[in-house]
């Protein structure tokens, strides 16, 4: 299962995991022999292992829709199907698994878990709550349900109840990366940035070696100003981690905010000649390109073309592209850049508000006046003069992903 949207979750489902390996337990021979006469289940959980591991989840689903239907699987057999279901972003058909088992399969602490954590991912945070405090009250709680725990009260904004149950996690598991990341979250979230900060050092210094704690401080420092201090920890993180992207693109990021443009450039260049294969990467260096010399579209084009031929979904990459077009005379096509922009954004009247100006320009251009007028309507006229900035909505939207994994 993946982590959570708004804070750090264990949620991987690390015990029933070994090395990319499906974690059973063997019954035993006379039970193996009359399972493989009926249905040999452990070939298919091995396909399952090697399809998630490639995210090829709806491959995975159709196998374990067979092991879902073969006879003589033991409870926990059961039970790891539906693991491998969550594990395949399936959660509802995991929870209705979990609920065909015996409350003791595997233990009772695992399948309390396992219930807590789908009915998280399906957004039912009371009920994982309820689910977790019961554990708790029966002694079958440990570090990664007080994750969960503290997680589910700070996605219903319960931040006074998340608190004291991160903090024990922290104390009792100071070496836990989650149990930090989720504190400095907490933090973000109820608007302390300066409580979030030195959770963030405490990170820092208890995970040396952890470069998402310092992208996670470098990110707090960038969104007080502080781009100096901030490209220190962005470029402490790409020593320790020099084949991610994020790093990378938040030293270039800090260059540019002090209009460092030709350094930011630079960096960017190394990171792509490094092997780093990145779309935003590209289209932060067309920003850059753009900075240092605006007569060198040909360049920055190349770069924005390179960028949305890596993710033809970059939104930032679309938005600037057709920015460009539209400059240079062609509306009709900045027209198809634009729109697709718009339609991809993850939160339209967030972060398409750019490409909604832009399009809006462009309707105008192509003589629609009806159509370019309703779309001006939807942008206010206080962001027109002061926030058409295609850079900023993506910089905030991946500083947001790091302090909101």
């Amino acid at each position: 299962m993946v982590r959570s949207a708004s804070l750090v979750c264990k949620g991987k489902l690390p015990v029933l995991l070994i090395a990319g390996a499906l974690w059973l337990v063997r019954p035993g021979a006379g039970f193996a022999a009359q399972q493989k006469a009926s249905c040999d289940a452990q070939p298919g959980f091995a396909k399952v292992g090697k399809l998630l591991g490639k995210k090829e989840y709806q491959g995975a689903k159709e196998i374990l829709s067979i092991l879902q239907a073969c006879p003589n699987l033991s409870q926990l057999e059961v039970f790891n199907v539906g693991w491998l279901y969550g594990r395949a972003h399936d959660f509802s058909q995991a929870l209705k698994i979990f609920d065909s088992v015996p409350p003791d399969v595997p233990d009772q602490l695992t399948h309390g878990y396992a219930i807590a954590l789908s009915q998280f991912e399906l957004g039912s945070y009371q009920p994982a709550i309820d689910g977790l405090n019961k554990l708790r009250s029966q002694g079958a709680f440990d570090a990664k349900c007080a994750d969960l725990l503290g997680v589910s009260y700070s996605k219903l904004g319960r931040y006074q109840e998340a608190y004291p149950i991160m903090a024990e996690n922290l104390q009792h598991n100071p070496t836990d990366p989650f149990a930090h990341f989720n504190l400095i979250t907490l933090f973000v979230d109820a608007g302390e940035t300066a409580k979030a900060a030195q959770v963030a050092d405490n990170a820092v210094a208890a995970l040396p070696r952890s470069a998402e704690a310092l992208v996670m401080r470098g990110s707090i420092k960038m969104s007080q100003s502080r781009f100096e201090a901030a490209y220190d920890d962005f470029s402490a993180a790409a020593d320790i981690s020099p084949h991610s992207p994020d790093p990378r693109f938040f030293m270039a990021l800090s260059d540019y905010k002090q209009r460092k443009f030709a350094e930011g450039a630079e960096e960017l260049k190394a990171a792509i000649r490094s092997g780093i294969v990145d779309s935003d990467l590209h289209y932060l260096l067309a920003e850059c390109i753009i900075r240092m010399n605006s007569s060198s579209s040909s360049a920055a084009l190349a770069e924005l073309n390179r960028a949305i031929e890596l993710n033809p979904k970059s939104v930032s990459a679309r938005t600037l592209r057709g920015k460009m077009l539209l400059e240079a005379g062609h509306p009709q096509d900045a027209l198809i850049d634009l729109r697709v922009a718009r339609e991809l954004a993850p939160n339209p009247e967030r972060d398409s508000r750019n490409a909604t100006y832009l399009l809006a320009r462009t309707y105008m251009a192509l003589g629609k006046r009806d159509q370019a007028n309703t779309l001006f309507a939807q942008v206010s006229s206080q962001f027109i003069l002061n926030n058409l900035d295609t850079l900023n909505e993506l910089g905030n939207r991946k500083m947001k992903a790091v302090l909101h994994p």
